[in-house]
């Protein structure tokens, strides 16, 4: 097993290698070697998962050093979880975009799978440092991806740049502190020596991480970036970043604060988590309120991924297990959601030039796989049973009230309603407004939407399986 996790980190990161000199000769084989190791990533980390859920937590130490000297990493079920998700994910988007990567091919590759390293290194090591470390791997390959982009995407690459390096530079100056209580960098380590340390040491390093990775993660009002990330980015790159990037980040809030804060003692894990709590509740209300006042698809479908990412916030800031099950699940169901989303906006886009949402009348009845395709992961936006969507929110707000915050559970609701309500305009547009009558497009091609079609699947399924997903996995996962 120890081969297997190693090998999920070295074939993306060999791959953007050969990718990104090979693709200088030959774009074609560029995309052969980056789908190939795409697809080989998925398999190897859906196959850590089952390990996992077989036989228990697995802990590497890189090149024989034993922590807290050497570098750790560790797959228990919840990385586990979110490492299958980033592989299935990135290789099923990144088949459905085959056909839209057409300048720049080696470029393009070897800065995707360079991302998509960073965020499986993210999602592994055990160690502070190492994940700041991939943390930029991952960061710094996406401000290329998007500065690849057309009209504007420059701009949105610089403000991406910028308020990234903040948050970087946050994070690393909050495990600054950290080090500077425990001397150790390890997070088991780290964790065992707080209950002794400085408390003010320890609070003051955790609001720096807290406010680093709010920043990645995109909660309002640190969510800045993301619209014109998204928006501005090639359509490839925003249908790969939009599922993933966020995710990584939330799972490293959730690693930090629960696996080291936690034994910094109660009052300062307390009023952190609360911070983050309100901080969810800023995202879900401001995402939803922004999305509201969209006339671009892309834009709202950000402004979509930031009051989402607000319910993983809010369900890890109430911190008892039901929310922190809600917050892990919803992880995983926000990166099938927007891959689905993105790559049938890439559809729209492509096929019929259409981004505006007034004129996505233009699909009706000449794009009923990628309409379905909206259909589903619109709803399961929403929250609608039985699709994913609905298990994450679910569970965040029964967490909520077990925790006795109603204000919290009443946001989560009024969020739903103004989540139907884009997603309803959405839907108005696409089966009941009238068909346009310009071009004779047709829907296609077959990569993108059988690929939008089998990530709308992947909410039902998931949906459909989690309460196994809970029993089996997130349970075991939980702190």
């Amino acid at each position: 097993m120890t081969g297997l996790v190693v090998a999920i980190f070295l074939v993306p990161f060999l791959a953007a290698i050969a990718a990104a000199i090979v693709g200088e000769w030959s774009p074609r084989a560029a995309l052969a070697v980056t789908a190939a190791a795409l697809v080989a990533t998925a398999t190897l980390a859906v196959s850590a998962l089952v390990g996992v859920a077989r036989h228990g937590p697995i802990t590497i130490e890189m090149a024989g050093w034993r922590p807290p000297v050497g570098i750790e990493w560790l797959i228990d079920p919840f990385s586990a979880l979110i490492l299958a998700m980033i592989g299935v994910v990135a290789a099923v988007v990144f088949l459905g975009s085959l056909a839209t990567i057409r300048d720049g091919v080696g470029f393009f590759c070897g800065s995707a799978l360079l991302m998509i390293t960073g965020l499986v290194g993210m999602v592994a090591t055990h160690d502070l440092f190492n994940l700041f470390v991939f943390l930029e791997v991952s960061s710094l390959s996406a401000y290329a991806l998007v500065a690849a982009g057309g009209r504007g995407a420059p701009s949105a690459a610089m403000r991406y740049l910028i308020l990234g390096s903040l948050g970087a530079s946050l994070y690393l100056l909050g495990i600054g502190f950290l080090y500077a209580a425990t001397g150790s960098l390890n997070m088991s380590d780290v964790a065992r020596q707080l209950a002794d340390a400085d408390p003010a040491l320890t609070f003051v390093g955790g609001v720096l991480i807290l406010a680093g990775l709010a920043v990645k993660i995109g909660l309002f009002p640190l969510h800045g970036w993301m619209p014109g990330a998204y928006s501005r980015a090639p359509v490839a790159a925003a249908a790969l970043m939009a599922p993933l990037v966020t995710k990584a980040s939330a799972y490293a809030a959730a690693r930090v604060f629960f696996w080291v804060l936690d034994g910094a003692g109660a009052a300062p894990a307390d009023i952190l988590l609360e911070a983050l709590a309100w901080l969810g509740v800023l995202a879900i209300g401001g995402g939803v309120v922004m999305a509201l006042i969209q006339t671009d698809l892309w834009r709202l479908l950000a402004y979509s991924s930031i009051s989402q990412m607000g319910i993983v916030a809010l369900g890890l800031g109430i911190a008892n297990p039901t929310a922190m099950t809600g917050a892990m699940l919803h992880i995983v169901n926000d990166g099938l959601m927007k891959g689905a989303l993105f790559l049938a906006a890439a559809v729209a886009l492509s096929r019929f030039g259409v981004r505006r949402i007034d004129a996505l009348g233009a699909l009706r009845g000449r794009a009923p796989w990628t309409a379905t395709a909206i259909f589903v992961a619109g709803l399961s936006l929403v929250g609608l049973p039985p699709l994913c969507g609905f298990f994450g929110k679910w569970y965040v707000l029964l967490g909520a009230l077990d925790a006795g915050r109603w204000g919290f559970a009443t946001v989560i609701v009024l969020a739903s309603l103004g989540s139907a309500a884009y997603v309803f305009r959405i839907l108005e547009r696409l089966f009941f407004a009238p068909a346009s009558e310009a071009g004779e497009a047709r829907e296609g091609p077959a990569a993108p939407v059988a690929a939008a079609g089998a990530l709308a699947l992947g909410v039902l399924g998931f949906g459909l399986a989690s309460e196994l997903v809970v029993r089996w996995v997130v349970e075991p996962g939980l702190p």
